[in-house]
């Protein structure tokens, strides 16, 4: 087990202390954002502040970037902390609710939280709320409720049907459409893929994975999804934005913009056609395009950063939409991590760990004057762990590609029995805890000398692996930071994270649970694509 945070601290952090950019960051900086040479940027830069400016005058090219003040942001620490703040953040709200997430469970928690929704709906007639899910998930049978067949019938009966509370009310000024439920549909799942394959394998084509929860202008980013599991016992990451009005705004349209091209649910439980007019099933071509075109517009890069006193972090959102050809995420990444100064520690966590090539090659290559620290869940940590059929195969699979990784890293000593020593400084660890699976996601750099913690990070969606790159809808958020507050939470959030897991060495994938054979290798290469 890796030590307690105390002396995981010493060993991650920098030494010197990092002081601030005084003045502002400014607009106009000079900044060479091509993927070229790691560290391009930064060459010039003598100290921990200036190599901040350069990264945030660099990310411009990639992203729109919204300021905000570091001392506000929360990092919660817990699922429970989670699910209480979704609670207050629907009781709180005034204008907007909206949210993305793959799905809504059908358990008692789930419930309580839209029943709540739908109180405050009846109670505040100003109220607008949007729900966004995926259409093939949030349709499948559930096993979770013995009332909801669905989590579609659930949506449908608490918030849209005539028993809903808000349509009891007599408010005059209420809109008439005060909730809406979208279901995002995959248009890379045919007529025929859909005739032939069974309900919860269509999933396995491509999903909305999108997850964002905005109560008016307080923007909550994680990788959680909305069900027990993940309000209780499934931990993951959550970073809360208050007051960011410009950030609210923005995700809301992002949500807002996917949802009118997606299916609508109606008070009966049925979905109705898209308010874009497009199918995705039978007009797939035309539904790309049009979406496309949507999404890159709200989220083409504003060259330049302008002056904001006072300001100390900066918040960059991005999308990977690989059915719509729109791939600003991956791209954003793979340039960070070659624009990152040696002596930089890097810390990457992906639950479900089937990096793509170029991913990997990304970490090794940054290894070589970096420490990289990579975090995935062990095979009992796997939200797939003990499941029957082919979903049980799911662990194996990623414990797998994990040892792939790792047997890349390793030096090239030939008692590989003995050497627990990289090369390129690039280490792995699982996570595991009793009772609990892990679905934490992002990133976290330290640059060079900094004492405070990470300046740099990365929370969302994504899982930065072949489904996420090529299948799925994500959302991210890069953060920059010399705000300490903010720093010190950021280190807390990825000791406490670390500090349940072991580090990997080959006689783990020696272990009988580890052991595929020839059968396992084969069937890895056919669905990794799909993973």
């Amino acid at each position: 087990m890796v030590p307690r945070v105390a002396m995981m601290r010493s060993v991650w952090r920098g030494v010197g202390r990092w002081r601030g950019v005084a003045g502002g960051w400014v607009r106009g900086m000079e900044t060479d954002t091509s993927t070229g040479s790691a560290g391009t940027i930064v060459q010039s830069a003598q100290t921990e502040a200036e190599v901040l400016k350069a990264l945030v005058g660099g990310m411009t090219s990639h992203a729109r970037g919204f300021p905000i003040k570091g001392d506000s942001v929360e990092i919660l620490e817990t699922p429970s902390q989670f699910y209480n703040v979704l609670l207050q953040g629907v009781r709180n709200a005034r204008s907007r609710v909206v949210i993305a997430s793959l799905y809504i469970g059908t358990g008692t928690l789930e419930q309580e939280l839209l029943d709540v929704i739908a109180e405050s709906l009846a109670k505040k007639p100003s109220l607008q709320v949007t729900i966004l899910c995926d259409a093939l998930r949030t349709t499948r049978p559930s096993r979770e409720s013995d009332v909801y067949p669905s989590s579609a019938a659930m949506l449908s009966n608490i918030l849209l049907s005539e028993r809903a509370p808000w349509r009891k009310s007599t408010t005059r000024d209420r809109p008439k459409d005060p909730v809406r439920v979208a279901l995002y549909h995959t248009p890379m799942l045919n007529q025929v893929l859909k005739m032939v394959l069974p309900a919860r394998v269509q999933e396995v084509v491509g999903v909305c994975h999108l997850k964002a929860f905005i109560f008016d202008d307080n923007v909550i980013m994680t990788g959680a999804n909305m069900s027990t599991s993940y309000f209780t016992v499934r931990q993951d990451r959550y970073l809360c934005f208050p007051d960011c009005k410009s950030l609210a705004s923005h995700f809301c349209s992002l949500i807002n913009t996917v949802a009118l091209y997606s299916y609508t649910l109606d008070d009966m439980g049925k979905l109705l056609p898209r308010s874009a007019h497009l199918d995705p099933v039978t007009e797939s071509e035309l539904f790309c395009t049009e979406l496309s075109d949507s999404v890159k517009d709200l989220t083409a890069p504003v060259k330049g950063v302008d002056t904001v006193e006072g300001v100390d972090t900066w918040v960059f959102p991005t999308v990977q939409m690989g059915p719509l050809g729109i791939r600003q995420d991956e791209a954003a990444m793979l340039w960070l991590l070659k624009q990152l100064p040696g002596g930089s520690d890097v810390h990457l966590s992906s639950p479900y760990f089937n990096l793509t090539p170029e991913y990997e090659d990304a970490m090794l290559e940054a290894a070589k004057d970096r420490y990289v620290h990579i975090l995935t869940a062990s095979p009992k940590a796997n939200g797939f762990y003990g499941s029957s059929g082919i979903s049980g195969f799911i662990p194996l699979a990623y414990s797998l590609l994990e040892q792939q990784l790792h047997n890349r890293a390793m030096s090239t000593d030939d008692d590989k029995e003995k050497s627990s020593s990289p090369k390129n400084g690039l280490c792995i660890y699982e996570y595991e805890r009793l009772g609990w699976t892990f679905h934490a996601k992002g990133l976290w750099c330290s640059l060079p000398g900094a004492e405070e913690g990470p300046s740099v990070s990365l929370v969302g969606s994504s899982n930065l692996g072949y489904r996420s790159r090529d299948r799925d809808l994500e959302a991210q958020v890069f953060l920059f930071t010399n705000a300490p507050r903010l720093q010190q939470q950021l280190e807390r959030e990825r000791d406490d994270l670390f500090v349940r897991a072991s580090k990997v060495n080959s006689g783990i994938f020696r272990g009988p649970d580890r052991q595929g054979g020839l059968f396992a290798s084969l069937a890895l290469k056919l669905v990794k694509p799909w993973l």
